[in-house]
């Protein structure tokens, strides 16, 4: 019973993680490794004195 519940679950999650790294190399020419990097930069903003939270990076960004 628990894995057809962790199935149901984890599918969308897998293909959301494709779509955004798909996404990334299409649109903004970013090689999956820098989207990954760039993932673990912000996530480790997150609490400390930037005052963001893991809420705040669902926000794109715009790099200018």
């Amino acid at each position: 019973m628990a894995l057809e519940a962790s199935l149901r679950t984890a599918a969308p999650l897998v293909g959301a993680g494709l779509d955004r790294i798909v996404h990334a190399d299409q649109v903004e020419r970013l090689a999956p490794l820098d989207l990954a990097a760039r993932a673990e930069v912000a996530l480790r903003l997150v609490g400390g004195e930037t005052g963001l939270s893991v809420v705040d990076l669902l926000q794109p960004i715009s790099i200018r």
